[in-house]
């Protein structure tokens, strides 16, 4: 692994862990809060979906790295369990969180606000685990 590589790889991690802190703060707001206050919705929707794009930047940056091509996203995950870089698990949770990514870009008005205060509650810590993950690969 090139050096140049490592940095990049530190530099999605150091950001991916950010934006796990960030959240962690915002899971102190009510979901009354989050329903009421249209820029709460903005703030957790923004952070989750900047989570799973770093992400998915640095399973792109282990793929390219190993010569794996990535069709899409979709398939980044399925390609790092192959490669024996995540888990079975992980790559479903993963899988997962893209079609998240998915639906809060692309079809943001019909986004559930409990759905999105749910995933704020429980799944914020897929982000440090998969950094944990990551940081034992590199």
């Amino acid at each position: 692994m090139t050096q140049k590589l490592k940095k990049q790889l530190q530099e999605k991690i150091d950001t991916l862990l950010k934006i796990h802190q960030g959240l962690k703060k915002l899971q102190r707001l009510p979901l009354k809060d989050l329903k009421n206050e249209i820029e709460n919705v903005w703030a957790v929707s923004f952070g989750i979906v900047a989570g799973i794009e770093a992400m998915l930047d640095i399973g792109q940056y282990i793929l390219a790295e190993r010569d794996i091509r990535a069709e899409g996203y979709g398939d980044i995950p399925g390609k790092m369990q192959e490669a024996k870089i995540i888990s079975k698990n992980f790559a479903e949770k993963f899988k997962i969180m893209i079609g998240f990514r998915n639906r809060a870009i692309h079809n943001y008005p019909s986004l559930d606000i409990k759905q999105l205060y749910g995933i704020l509650q429980s799944d914020v810590n897929d982000f440090k685990d998969f950094i944990k993950v990551i940081k034992k690969y590199l």
